[in-house]
């Protein structure tokens, strides 16, 4: 029997480059339904499809889509990227190239320079470059992944990278979603993934797809320099490889279907019914051999069917290194929060937090942008709780309130005499506190320009050495960075480095304000009421003045003020009783429309025919409409607008709730709110 399965993407134009795809490896095994954000036909999807493909992650409308699937469904967002080929000829350019990126829209853009970065792409200076943006006219070179008709007319030399493609790991996750265990077999899969730049970590995929494919098993473990043993459900030993047999003694021919506890009694002990059921890593001892072991559970469809024990001998240094770590782990360098944590229910709270649990789930940097005082830290520790590294350390610090003398010895740490008043024995820095787990940076664009070159090596090799020091260390550790600033007018200002912007950029995400959370602030404040211990409400005059003031301290200042109003000792607060500076705060809408929409005409003063326009515009359209479609439009009726006016008001308006702005070609369309705005209009 056929499966069924639903594609939804972003633009219609990529439907077919990914069913093209899907046939390919699939065939006759499967049949497709095609939907795309940019026509906005996905409501018509089926609801009993065995998979759902949602190639979308990068439109406002991705959480629509979402929702719009039964919960019980399987779903995948497919990761890009692109054939080794096109990657190999780009390492041939010389550094210094400068070149521009092509692409549909700026995000689509910086997340192509994103990609390319992350594959080692870090010799040319991009220049991202989209439909209707400014470019540098000097530039004669541009590289574009499938999108050659929007490259300048300027541009002398074109290299046309082709539409980004599934990765392996995305390919071998649709195929065990559908019970296609012949797929990691197949030859035509094996060739496809050597054509990519960047294989991807499809390893244990493969293994729990063929775990009885002897011949795949011998050859990976034999390869691996990690003791590894496989156990069943029986606790039965059905995987040996060479390491192992060295480091606990055992021989492969006697110990294969043997049960762990007769086979090695010492290691069995040390292993509790719940490690073979999920992920552990600690430190054991066998004998007088210290052993760090990790624990690999292995499902299938759905049934813990045993799991893999990996064992790697600790030395010296890295015993002392570990027992450190423990040490600063136990003294606070914990994540304390997770997203149920994080208050609201404003549909823009709610979308953020969806797309954060998403991204946990990755190892890729996370750069966290918002205001001061609406939550970054605590997004930062709820993606480590939600991420696989949530057993190991988080560790955070501001980048902004430490010298770059001291900002370095903390990061890195430094060897015994690297500089006077250095500790005897050196310290270590906070990558090692981290290794193998989080590392929070906030406020990053606090860092100087020489600790933004030591960091973008990190991140790049996964190495670094210590102040004073000769010795490379290996660091595996996940970043999320934070910032109260706009990023990318820093790199623009050269202030901060375009390559290492790009390379924590690899996941944005944008912490909303609280004035932009309708009644969440009233939710918030009933938890900070709780933790103070005090109890009282508000009358409706002055949960009127609380959602006209802007709130620039956000979260922070809400938190003042309820301390302030809780020294009132009023059980009932009214309007007068708030401070003169909130009172003082009015927004001053044109009379005729100021009872029914307050935000909207705050934010339209003096630009009240432009909002007219656009709200009426997109509501006779219909579906998703362009910028340039809109400035069109608006020089054809004479109203005097620019296109970045257009782009302000739409995020504006997209802030209010009013507008869902697509990246890319899906344009923006009016919710369900901007059409009842629209019906009072």
């Amino acid at each position: 029997m056929r499966k069924k399965l639903v594609l939804v993407t972003q633009a219609t134009s990529t439907c077919p480059t990914y069913a093209q795809r899907l046939f390919q490896f699939f065939g006759s095994s499967i049949t497709l339904e095609q939907f795309s954000v940019e026509k906005n036909d996905f409501d018509a999807m089926s609801l009993d499809a065995d998979l759902y493909i949602v190639a979308a992650t990068s439109s406002d409308a991705f959480s629509q889509v979402l929702s719009a699937i039964p919960p019980e469904r399987k779903v995948v967002s497919p990761a890009i990227t692109f054939f080794k080929k096109e990657i190999d000829a780009l390492r041939q350019l010389p550094r210094g190239t400068r070149a521009m990126l092509v692409n549909l829209s700026v995000q689509m853009a910086i997340e192509s320079i994103a990609e390319l970065n992350r594959l080692g792409i870090t010799q040319i200076e991009f220049t991202p470059v989209y439909p209707g943006s400014s470019y540098p006219p000097d530039v004669e070179l541009a590289i574009t992944p499938g999108e050659a008709q929007y490259v300048p007319p300027t541009v002398l030399r074109v290299l046309d990278l082709g539409p980004r493609v599934f990765t392996a790991d995305t390919l071998l996750e649709i195929a065990l979603a559908l019970g296609f265990t012949w797929f990691p077999k197949s030859a035509e899969f094996r060739t496809y993934a050597d054509s990519l730049a960047d294989p991807g970590q499809s390893l244990a995929s493969l293994w729990s797809a063929n775990l009885k494919t002897e011949t795949y098993l011998d050859i990976l473990m034999g390869a691996l320099e990690t003791g590894i043993l496989g156990v069943d459900m029986n606790g039965r030993i059905f995987a040996l490889n060479s390491v192992a047999e060295s480091m606990l003694c055992l021989r492969r021919e006697e110990a294969i279907g043997q049960r762990l506890s007769l086979a090695c009694r010492d290691l069995d002990r040390q292993l509790t019914e719940a490690d073979r059921l999920r992920k552990v890593s600690r430190l054991i001892q066998l004998g007088d051999t210290y052993i760090n072991l990790s624990t690999a559970p292995v499902d299938w469809q759905g049934e813990s069917i045993g799991c893999f024990l990996l064992l790697q001998r600790f030395t010296e240094e890295e015993e002392r290194q570990h027992q450190f770590r423990l040490q600063m782990y136990h003294r606070g360098y914990q994540s304390k929060y997770i997203f149920d944590d994080i208050i609201g229910q404003s549909d823009i709270i709610l979308r953020t937090k969806q797309i954060a649990a998403r991204m946990a789930r990755t190892d890729s940097a996370i750069l966290l942008t918002g205001e001061s005082g609406t939550g970054k830290e605590l997004f930062a520790h709820s993606i480590h709780n939600a991420s696989r590294r949530h057993d190991m350390p988080f560790v955070a610090i501001n980048c902004a309130a430490l010298s770059e003398t001291l900002l370095e010895s903390e990061l890195f740490g430094y060897d015994e005499g690297a500089f006077t008043g250095a500790k005897k024995g050196g310290k270590l820095g906070l990558f090692e506190y981290a290794h193998r787990g989080t590392l929070f940076l906030d406020e990053i664009e606090g860092m100087s320009q020489p600790l933004q070159v030591k960091l973008l090596r990190v991140l790049q090799e996964k190495e670094f050495m210590r102040v004073g020091g000769n010795r490379i260390i290996p660091t595996d550790v996940r970043i999320i960075a934070a910032s109260n600033e706009d990023i990318l007018e820093r790199v623009r200002q050269g202030t901060f480095r375009k390559d290492l912007y790009y390379r924590l950029n690899t996941l944005p995400i944008a912490i909303p304000p609280l004035r932009d959370r309708g009644d969440d602030l009233f939710l918030i404040a009933r938890r900070l009421m709780e933790k103070a211990g005090v109890s009282f409400t508000f009358t409706a005059s002055a949960q009127a003045v609380l959602r006209r003031y802007h709130w620039d301290g956000n979260v922070r200042e809400l938190a003042n003020l309820v301390e302030y109003l809780s020294m009132l000792g009023k059980r009932q607060v009214e309007a007068g009783d708030l401070p003169d500076y909130l009172r003082a705060e009015r927004r001053q809408e044109p009379q005729a429309a100021a009872g029914d929409d307050p935000d909207f005409w705050q934010a339209a003063r003096g630009r009240e025919e432009a909002f007219r326009f656009l709200i009426s515009t997109m509501g006779r359209i219909g579906h998703g409409v362009g910028r340039g479609t809109l400035l069109e439009e608006a020089r054809r009726q004479a109203v005097p607008v620019t296109e970045q006016e257009i782009r302000d008001i739409l995020e504006v308006l997209n802030r209010l709730g009013l507008v869902s702005v697509s990246r890319g070609r899906g344009g923006s369309r009016l919710t369900q709110a901007g059409q009842r705005l629209l019906a009072r209009l």
